[in-house]
Parts: structure tokens; C-alpha cells; sequence
């Protein structure tokens, strides 16, 4: 029915042009930043074209300056979006006969880690890590858990400035034994795509991981094209080294009855575990990627973007499917029935709009920013993403309870926006009602900014910030001293 239903939108009103899309989904960015005080980065491509939009503040240290403005090419960490690239890459190692998927892994990464770190997979997990195959840390079912992300997340802001090396990942997730025996289960876990970065660096032939050119996956073709003019793998050192990134705010409960802290991550590192999760990248330049994937052969062939799609379900409980906990399903650097990615609440549910709101791709999520839905829709035949800078709204009018459905809100609406063009099902966006903060709440957010001085040059003067509909109080405690720049925002409710 929606195959009928798209042939008579095309036949009776013309093709869904860029143009329509740019005019659905703005105004919609806009309303969301404004209503949740968040930024946005939007990106849609089809045989026709792309569109590129973005919404809301960057740089809040700059009230006044245009830099204050999140633009439609600044790049943002989007963590395990990074997942398909080097799954692909991977897969073309395949397609040229390099590897196989059921080679074993330590037969590649063995001999990097040992001239790296002086350790191989069996030193860190024991004898059945040699059981392990390439195919299995493709479709998360090597049995290694996943590192302990608050413990890592803690880490990294305590020491802004200071990098995690990939290695540090693999010794937290083997301190934590197995999930299961290799192939015996599919449970997630990042670990499997830095070990997968390994296995590229022993296929590159290269000394290091930091030699590793992450953006070898992309084909010669696409190159020439243009395409992916504005994607960045950063390595060593902070977001703030890398020109064109955006800023990301990571929020913080020091206390649970105290103010919210938002943290700009501007000044720590952007390494965010290498192969599983460090690109930087637009919305725009996401949603082609999806689209070439499916639309091309020049990442990989049929056959092998089809071996990508052989799902099995992930035992995770806090990946919430179409049957609640723990049903979500992997392929091979792939992820479907996620609630927010593909999965969405619908305002007539049935089976087939079900389908047609369906994106195959990945999502992504750093400790302060992410993009959902992020993928390709088969039926209507165009790559979509929307990426954002903060994973919690931060109006500090409303409660930290009404902030926690500010990124499903955005995403929502703009992909309905997009389907609407479409005429395609129609999503329910609908959050549930917060009461507003009491007129004598004494709660207020408060705005960091931390350079450590533990690495030069020190890229970042002293900043005052403001935000509309806010009155500011900016307090600076210099530091010079210790080569320590602090600056606590506090934003109270005008």
C-alpha cells in the first residue's frame, strides 16, 4: 500500500524536492532549540540533492560574535555513528580477499597490541579470546563485555586535555571477565570496534594506531565527488585542536537535590575511543553516507551490504525495542528496532507504517552530544539525520524531568517533517506534561568551562556568556598560577 501511496504523491504533486524539505524541517529546528535551548544539526540526502540545517547556539562564551550560532557544516562528535565506517572498511578488506569473517582476530591483532602495549587478547582475557572471530566483533557476539562508561566518561572530564588511549578501553572491559562465551551470544560493546581498529592497522600495514587514515573507507569516486567534505576522525588532543567543531555540553548531578552542571567538553579530548566512536561529522554529511551505502555500489557490492543485514537480537536491557528491553537487533555494523533511531510511536499504528518509518543505519552518542534517527529509509529512498549537542535539553525554566524529552521531541518532529513531505505515517511526538517550576524555585543551572593547562598552547581566553531570556551572573576565578582558566555561569530564570 505505501509502495501505491508513493507513486501517486510522485505522479500527482512531482518529486519531494530539496526545497520542501528545507521549508518543512527549519522551522521545526528552530522551534526545538529555542523551546529546549539545545542546538541541532540536520542533514537529508536523495537522488536529487542534500540539504544541510542547523539551529541554535555554539559558542555560548561569545554571545555577540557569529560564532555564537551552531552552522550547517560545523562538525560534531557523534561517538558510535563511527561503527558503520569501519565496519565497511573492514568489509572491503573482505571484498579484496584480505581477510575472512571467520578468521580468527588475534591472528591480526596480536602482533600490534604486542608491539604496542607488550599484550595480546589472551593476556587480557584469557585462552578463549583466541576463540574470537573478525565476523564476531562485526555483529557483537565475541562475548566481550562493553567498557564502564560512567567510570571512563569520569575520567575523561577530570582530566580535560588528557586522552584515553584505545588500549585503556580493552583493559577496562576485560577487568569485567565475559558476557558469554565467543559467538554463544550478541551483547554490544565498543571494545569489539577498537579492537576492529587493530586489525585495520595490521591490514594498512601501519606502525600505529595513530597512523591509521580512518578515511581510506571512503571510495575514490566519492572523493572526487565532493562527498564527505565535512567528516574528521580526531586522534590525540582536545575538541578544541581541531578546527570547525562544535561545542557539546555534558550535564552533571554532583549532588541529587543540586543544579544541573553543564560542562563544555570544548577543552577534553576528542578521541572518544578511536574506531568506535570518534568522528565528527555533520548531519548532512551522515545522511549521505547513508544514502551512498544503499544507493551505490562504491563502498561495498550487494552481497556484502546484505551480509551486513543478517540481524540477530541484543541481549542489552537498556536498548529498548519493539518488545521492550533487550530487542534491539545488530547485523554487522549495523543497528534496527531501536526505540528514537527506527522504531517511533505512531499516530495510526499498523505493520506497514511501521515499515515506512524504518531507517537502517546506526546511532551515535558521545558524553555530550549524538545523532537519532541516523540512517537510510528504504521506501521512501533518502538518508536522514539529525544530530545534537547536548543529550538533555537545558531550559532551565522547565525541570530537568521535562529537559530528559528534549532530544526525542526534536528528533521526532523533524523526521515527521520529513515523512510528511512523503506523505507517509505520521509519527506521535507527543511528551508527556511536566508541571512548571514553582515561581520561588531557588534551583539554576550552572555553565563550565575548565581548561586545565596540562597541554599547550592553551587555545581559550577568559569568556563571559549570556543566554536569551536569561539574566547572566558570571563569576571568574582566574588561576593564573596554576595555568587554570575557570569560569561558572549561572543562569537563573529572568
Amino acid at each position: 500500500m505505501w509502495l501505491l501511496w508513493l507513486a501517486l504523491v510522485v505522479d500527482a504533486e512531482g518529486r519531494v524536492t530539496t526545497a520542501d524539505i528545507r521549508a518543512a524541517v527549519q522551522p521545526v529546528l528552530n522551534q526545538m532549540a529555542q523551546a529546549w535551548n539545545m542546538s541541532f544539526s540536520f542533514g537529508f540526502t536523495h537522488a536529487d540533492g542534500s540539504v544541510a540545517l542547523a539551529a541554535g547556539k555554539d559558542d555560548v562564551w561569545q554571545p555577540h560574535s557569529l560564532a555564537n550560532r551552531l552552522q550547517p557544516h560545523s562538525l560534531v562528535p557523534l561517538g558510535s555513528v563511527t561503527k558503520p565506517w569501519t565496519a565497511l572498511r573492514i568489509m572491503q578488506h573482505v571484498e579484496a580477499g584480505d581477510i575472512e569473517l571467520d578468521d580468527l582476530v588475534y591472528l591480526y591483532v596480536d602482533s600490534v597490541l604486542n608491539r604496542l602495549y607488550g599484550a595480546d587478547l589472551a593476556s587480557l582475557w584469557g585462552a578463549d579470546a583466541r576463540n574470537v572471530t573478525v565476523g564476531d566483533c562485526l555483529g557483537m557476539t565475541s562475548g566481550f563485555p562493553d567498557y564502564t562508561d560512567k567510570a571512563l566518561e569520569k575520567l575523561t572530564l577530570s582530566n580535560a586535555g588528557d586522552d584515553i588511549d584505545p588500549f585503556m578501553y580493552l583493559r577496562n572491559a576485560a577487568h569485567q571477565g565475559w558476557v558469554c562465551k565467543p559467538g554463544a551470544c550478541a551483547s554490544y560493546s565498543g571494545v569489539n570496534f577498537v579492537i576492529l581498529g587493530f586489525v585495520l592497522v595490521s591490514l594498512d600495514g601501519t606502525w600505529s594506531w595513530q597512523d591509521f587514515d580512518q578515511r581510506t573507507v571512503i571510495p575514490r569516486s566519492l572523493w572526487r565527488a565532493g562527498r564527505y567534505q565535512y567528516t574528521s576522525f580526531p586522534k590525540l588532543g582536545r575538541c578544541a585542536q581541531y578546527p570547525g567543531l562544535a561545542h557539546q555540553w555534558a550535564m552533571e548531578l554532583r549532588r541529587p537535590d543540586s543544579a544541573p552542571l553543564f560542562m563544555d567538553l570544548e577543552l577534553a579530548s576528542c578521541l572518544n575511543g578511536w574506531t568506535m566512536g570518534n568522528i565528527a561529522t555533520t548531519g548532512e554529511d551522515l545522511s549521505r553516507f547513508f544514502y551512498d551505502i544503499f544507493n551505490q555500489t562504491a563502498f561495498v557490492n550487494a552481497t556484502t551490504l546484505a551480509r551486513m543485514q543478517q540481524w540477530h537480537r541484543l541481549r542489552d536491557t537498556w536498548c529498548f525495542g519493539p518488545g521492550g528491553k533487550g530487542t534491539c537487533q545488530y547485523g554487522l555494523g549495523l543497528l534496527i528496532d531501536q526505540v528514537g533511531q527506527d522504531i517511533w510511536p505512531l499516530l495510526n499504528e499498523t505493520a506497514e507504517a511501521r515499515d515506512a518509518a524504518r531507517v537502517v543505519g546506526h546511532p551515535g552518542e558521545d558524553w555530550g552530544s549524538g545523532c537519532s534517527p541516523c540512517g537510510y529509509n528504504a521506501l521512501f529512498g533518502f538518508g536522514v539525520c539529525v544530530a545534537y549537542t547536548a543529550l538533555s535539553g537545558m531550559n532551565c525554566s522547565r525541570s530537568m524531568g521535562a529537559n530528559e524529552y528534549a532530544v526525542f521531541e526534536a528528533s521526532c518532529l523533524a523526521y515527521d517533517a520529513v515523512l510528511a513531505r512523503y506523505n507517509g505515517p505520521r509519527l506521535n511526538c507527543t511528551i508527556p506534561e511536566h508541571p512548571p517550576l514553582p515561581p520561588n524555585a531557588t534551583d539554576a543551572c550552572l555553565w563550565e568551562h575548565i581548561n586545565p593547562g596540562n597541554h599547550s598552547p592553551i587555545p581559550i581566553a577568559e569568556r563571559a556568556a549570556s543566554q536569551q531570556g536569561h539574566s547572566a551572573h558570571v563569576g571568574a576565578l582566574p588561576y593564573e598560577s596554576l595555568g587554570l582558566e575557570r569560569v561558572l555561569v549561572q543562569l537563573e530564570r529572568s
